[in-house]
């Protein structure tokens, strides 16, 4: 078991489908199930689709590796009904998996959330501000699993599978070295359509937005999605927060409509949204209830784009009420462990096609295929903090000539971090606060 989980410890792999949690922290957990996440809710990503297509034997062996690690028994491939050519490829597989089986997952959002799929899966609903190994399940996005089993091989991270989508020539999903310039990346899909576009690095849904082409590839970018800025749907994500709050106030009519298709209210949890907007007009120094309650949302946009009538967005207010709780350090109080979910939860799954629809990018949609890179990447920004925990430390210096899979920064010792390594072989040009600089 620890020659597994070192092994996935120094090849840096961390989860490639969320925030980056250092996987290696999951393999040294005790479960009885591990979840391999293919079921990919994100409107208009297809990364997921086209590894679990190209690679399904080595998803597999990443699997069983965890499910050793973690002493599991039983693991899961949980996918998409309608994922036809993935699903073939693995029930190809499965006779030599006896311990592994394919779950088929309906096409809703945002059924890959690691609390959905759990229920989905085992029918266990992990508590209130929980992790899913609260109900003894590690939940392991694909591509993390396809890391693991190379890891297993001495070979580090240095790559990311990313679907590019919206205003490009040449939409697809693409292999990147870790770092390329997002401008690299774009050019290689063909170059943008409009100039000066917005960039959604992830899924509509939950993706961050940036307005130019500035940023560069991380190890959890899933997707590169180009759209002009001026969309209704980029002007409203990005709404200043005091007129968020303005609009909160004046216009919540308490028709408890996020409060019914929220996911997490849902699966059972007492997250009310609803409610924190009702509370945002009267909070005090000492958070009430209904405010600590922003703990425990998963930020998934159900509320802002699919159900709120007058186009308000709890999920940004929480996104808000989080960040002032923490800063007063206020924990969450929310710790409630639901023994069944409600009535309704069935009947709420939001078809994945319908919460496209609402964002009105719906133009963007169509099956994606992998494609090959065709130019050379020759400069790469590794970021030294992509992952959730304490930043990579520097183990290079400027001027030293490194190679692919050669190690640039390390994980402090004893603290929640993962290794970063040269995506391309070249030269170490800088190395700056936050991150460093390779050539070819």
């Amino acid at each position: 078991m620890r020659g597994i989980i070192d092994a996935i410890r120094d090849a840096g792999v961390v989860g490639a489908g969320g925030a980056g949690f250092p996987t290696h922290v999951k393999a040294q957990a005790k479960a009885d199930t591990v979840i391999a996440n293919g079921s990919e809710c994100e409107p208009l990503l297809y990364s997921d689709q086209c590894l679990m297509e190209t690679w399904p034997r080595e998803i597999l062996a990443g699997l069983e590796a965890m499910m050793q690690a973690t002493g599991a028994g039983r693991g899961v491939v949980a996918l998409k009904a309608v994922y036809e050519d993935a699903i073939a490829a693995f029930e190809k597989l499965l006779p030599a998996h006896p311990d592994i089986s394919l779950h088929k997952l309906g096409s809703f959002y945002p059924s890959g959330d690691e609390q959905s799929i759990v229920c989905e899966v085992t029918g266990r609903i992990v508590p209130e501000g929980g992790i899913p190994l609260n109900v003894g399940v590690v939940v392991d996005n694909v591509e993390t699993l396809y890391n693991v089993h190379r890891s297993m091989s001495g070979i580090p991270v240095t790559e990311r599978t990313v679907t590019i989508g919206g205003e490009v020539w040449s939409r697809g999903v693409y292999r990147f070295p870790v770092g390329t310039p997002v401008s690299e990346a774009l050019a290689t899909a063909g170059g943008c359509k409009i100039e000066n576009p917005a960039v959604i690095d992830g899924g509509p849904m939950m993706g961050r937005i940036d307005f130019g082409t500035g940023g560069v590839i991380r190890k959890t970018t899933s997707g590169l999605l180009v759209v002009p800025a001026d969309h209704p749907f980029i002007v409203r994500r990005t709404l200043p927060v005091n007129m968020e709050l303005l609009r909160t106030v004046s216009m919540c009519c308490q028709c408890r409509e996020c409060t019914d298709l929220c996911p997490r209210y849902q699966l059972g949890h007492n997250l009310e949204p609803h409610k924190v907007m009702r509370a945002v007009i009267t909070r005090s120094e000492v958070p009430p209830d209904q405010i600590t309650q922003a703990h425990i949302c998963c930020l998934c946009g159900i509320c802002e784009t699919v159900a709120c009538p007058l186009g308000l967005s709890p999920r940004n207010v929480f996104a808000l009420m989080k960040k002032e709780l923490n800063a007063k350090g206020v924990k969450n109080p929310h710790h409630r462990a639901p023994e069944k979910v409600r009535f309704a939860y069935p009947y709420t799954k939001i078809p994945k096609e319908n919460a496209l629809a609402r964002t009105g990018l719906s133009v963007y949609a169509g099956h994606l295929h992998m494609k090959p890179v065709d130019r050379p990447v020759r400069r790469v920004e590794l970021l030294l903090s992509q992952h959730i925990g304490a930043p990579s430390q520097p183990a290079v210096r400027p001027g030293q000539v490194v190679n692919k899979g050669d190690l640039v920064a390390a994980a402090p010792a004893d603290k929640l971090s993962a290794n970063l390594h040269a995506s391309i072989s070249g030269t170490v040009t800088a190395v700056l606060a936050d991150r460093i600089i390779v050539e070819g």
